[in-house]
């Protein structure tokens, strides 16, 4: 579990670069977007010059996550530029095998220009992009990247080939192995693909039955995270499996939001689409920020509050505005792997359930889907001055107060109850002695305070505490900071935290 925590600390600056990469390109939507028209419009060419470099530079971040992703785990445990390096060439040979070998009679959607590479040549019917293998290209890379390097430092310098330093033998070895894990993609992926497209053919056997929402609702969320989500999105946003409607001229348009774009164009109320959109009007308007005041509310330290209170408003903000469920959710799945689990399992109840009620409301677009900001509150407010949408309107707004107060409450629930030792098989009290034990006993304990993911301790005597000992205990970080000694237990920080404290006010009332 300590291992696993500890993937937050290294993930977590690629979070914070996802989460301004999603302040850009939502502050360049917002400028630029003709449906809020109605709000603003802006004519200016320098202003919107800066709205198209906010979305470029933004969407570039988002669509090649991974790639950051893979740069941070490259750089941790070395304090050299050299697997880094390694680590780069490795992935663009990767990308290239897989765009020049990948077998034909793939979907268009299953390739992408990642990095900006493409292939045109007569050898093909079209131009080739390497294969969107989202986060499992880049893992592969990483520890391709790692074995690599770590064998070229045993390398002797007396032999055959010792004239190659380690550095070259690391980088000639990533390369084998990435040659190796290119083929292996290209081979595989194909058949990963296949499955997917088999869970798909089921959600558009009937796209307005409340279980196939319920379906495409987690799948939607999972693909995201895995930094998939176009191989789903593109078929069912704009492909025939999201539903077709011809208009009065004979135009044919496919696609749930294709073909609620082009109602609205018409000015035409949208009439059965928009199903796979509403859901994120409820959880980005509500959901997010309940579970982020819930994150707020778990910090105990009072000047640890008010250091962090604006970074949580202006979160809860971006929520409203462009939405924060990317960086939102891999945190969840890192932190909290439970509250991911209740997050899916929820989002994807959304889809069925205003299916159901026959309740839709989707959103105009018509440009990446990897990128895309569906159920913001601009979009929302320009929906609610639609006198026909009054219903909808009104039923967003009730689910999303229930889930709010949900989502407040269980996140609260978790950290209190839930976040270790779920099973109850005593884990919990053995943490909690051992590291009463590891800081010198209870009378050693000045003062405690805990936050989701920490610790913060602090001591009478500090040469009585026992620092492996509580990175035995599970702690990924202890650091001495001015406010005490911050100890990274993850999310089971509140209820050890509790739990000493409950010891604390029993020994005292029984001295």
């Amino acid at each position: 579990m300590r291992r696993w925590h500890s993937l937050l600390e290294i993930i977590q600056f690629p979070l914070k670069m996802l989460f301004v990469a999603i302040i850009l390109t939502g502050l360049g939507t917002l400028i630029t977007n003709q449906s809020l028209s109605v709000f603003w419009s802006v004519n200016d060419r320098n202003i919107l010059l800066l709205a198209d470099l906010f979305k470029r530079t933004g969407s570039f971040i988002i669509i090649n996550f991974p790639f950051f992703v893979m740069i941070k785990f490259l750089a941790t445990k070395s304090n050299s530029s050299v697997p880094i390096m390694i680590g780069i060439t490795g992935y663009v040979l990767v990308l290239v095998i897989t765009m020049l070998f990948q077998p034909s009679g793939l979907p268009t959607s299953a390739s992408s220009a990642i990095l900006g590479l493409s292939y045109s040549s007569s050898l093909f019917d079209r131009t080739r992009y390497p294969l969107q293998t989202g986060f499992f290209a880049c893992a592969a890379v990483v520890l391709a990247s790692r074995i690599a390097y770590s064998k070229s430092r045993t390398k002797s310098i007396y032999g055959f080939f010792s004239f190659v330093d380690r550095d070259t033998w690391g980088l000639i070895l990533t390369l084998v192995l990435c040659l190796i894990t290119g083929f292996a993609l290209v081979w595989i992926w194909p058949i990963v693909l296949s499955l997917l497209n088999t869970i798909f053919e089921f959600i558009a056997t009937d796209i307005t039955n409340p279980m196939n929402l319920f379906v495409y609702g987690v799948m939607d969320r999972i693909l995201a995270d895995l930094n998939l989500g176009a191989l789903m999105r593109n078929l069912f946003w704009f492909g025939e499996q999201g539903g077709t409607w011809i208009n009065n001229l004979g135009v044919n348009y496919t696609g749930d939001v294709g073909i609620w774009t082009a109602q609205m164009n018409s000015l035409i109320t949208p009439s059965g689409v928009g199903r796979l959109i509403t859901p994120y009007y409820v959880l980005n308007l509500f959901a997010v920020p309940g579970m982020l005041i819930g994150f707020y509310t778990m910090f105990t330290d009072k000047m640890e509050k008010r250091r962090i209170r604006l970074f949580f408003l202006v979160a809860i903000l971006v929520s409203l505005v462009t939405g924060t469920l990317l960086p939102l959710e891999l945190y969840l799945l890192i932190l909290t792997p439970l509250l991911f689990v209740f997050h899916l399992v929820v989002t994807g109840a959304l889809f069925g359930i205003f299916q159901s009620m026959s309740v839709t409301l989707g959103f105009s677009y018509a440009g990446n889907t990897v990128t895309a900001m569906p159920g913001t509150l601009f979009d929302f407010m320009l929906y609610v001055r639609n006198p026909n949408m009054q219903r909808t309107i009104q039923m967003i707004f009730l689910v999303g107060v229930i889930l709010f107060i949900l989502y407040l409450a269980f996140t609260r629930f978790y950290f209190k109850y839930l976040a270790l030792d779920l099973f109850n098989t005593g884990a919990s009290k053995r943490r909690v002695e051992g590291f009463i034990l590891a800081v010198g006993g209870l009378e050693n304990i000045k003062m405690m305070h805990s936050s989701p993911t920490r610790l913060t301790i602090q001591v009478v005597d500090s040469s009585l505490i026992n620092f492996s000992q509580i990175q035995r205990l599970g702690a990924s970080r202890v650091v001495e900071s001015r406010a005490g000694y911050s100890v990274n237990f993850g999310a089971g920080s509140t209820i050890i935290k509790n739990e000493i404290n409950k010891r604390i006010k029993e020994m005292k009332r029984s001295a």
